[in-house]
């Protein structure tokens, strides 16, 4: 599984796990640009499908999101079957520091910035000549507490929610709605940062659109092969991803 210390002899190839579907076509349009020897030989949107990728086709460079639905980038790079050299994805810069610190070739924040990206692509060229670095000991920063109040938007009135009180949320054109058993609001945060503030114990997300509070599951059911949940005192039925199903391997 060792990679040759060996300059590469082939074209470098190169994974791309991204979740925001433009941001993963402007980073591959971008690096074809700058560096047009690369073959890039798969671009994903979650973390599970980037370690099967990084397992199955053994690339010399993964650009990884540090945070994906199924695994984020941290656990992917630490995880990894095969030793690749890392670009960490991120939209926050502590998210990504301490991996620089003990081995990523580098990180780029969101949104992409075409000099930081030709800054990496300098790296990563001469880095391909020594070992990957080992990130098996790498883990993921956690915020250090738990989002507790929302201060969301009901008509012409700002509301102070408590987070225990919220059902779901969901996104909805620009805006978040914020879900409870008595009032829907509005809030700018989107689906993917409200997902890194909230306790993960409490808060599953389930798809691109929305997160839920799990001790307000009423009624989970699976069918082929599918899963969906409800909520209590609510209608809907809310379709789980595939790449958020294994949550509720526990339950």
């Amino acid at each position: 599984m060792s990679m040759s210390l060996s300059m590469i002899s082939h074209k470098p190839k190169v994974l791309i796990a991204e979740d925001e579907a433009i941001l993963r076509q402007e980073l591959q349009n971008a690096l074809t640009q700058l560096w047009p020897e690369l073959d890039i030989i798969a671009s994903v949107d979650d973390g599970i499908k980037a370690a099967q990728a990084i397992a199955d086709q053994r690339p010399d460079i993964a650009f990884l999101d540090v945070r994906m639905p199924g695994l984020n980038g941290i656990d992917v790079a630490r995880l990894a079957q095969h030793p690749c050299h890392i670009v960490f994805l991120t939209a926050h810069n502590d998210y990504a520091v301490d991996a620089f610190d003990q081995g990523a070739v580098d990180y780029l924040l969101k949104p992409l910035d075409m000099g930081r990206l030709a800054l990496a692509v300098q790296r990563l060229k001469q880095r391909l000549s020594q070992q990957p670095a080992d990130l098996s000991a790498l883990q993921a920063k956690k915020p250090q507490e738990a989002l507790r109040w929302i201060q969301a938007s009901v008509g012409n009135q700002i509301r102070f929610i408590s987070v225990s009180d919220v059902l779901c949320f969901r996104a909805d054109s620009k805006y978040t709605k914020v879900i409870t058993a008595k009032l829907e609001a509005y809030i700018r945060t989107t689906i993917k940062d409200l997902a890194a503030q909230l306790d993960e114990n409490k808060f599953w997300q389930i798809s691109r659109s929305n997160i839920v509070n799990v001790g307000a599951i009423d009624t989970v059911q699976r069918s082929d092969g599918g899963l969906a949940l409800r909520l209590q005192k609510e209608d809907e039925w809310l379709t789980v991803s595939q790449a958020y199903q294994h949550q509720f391997r526990q339950m």
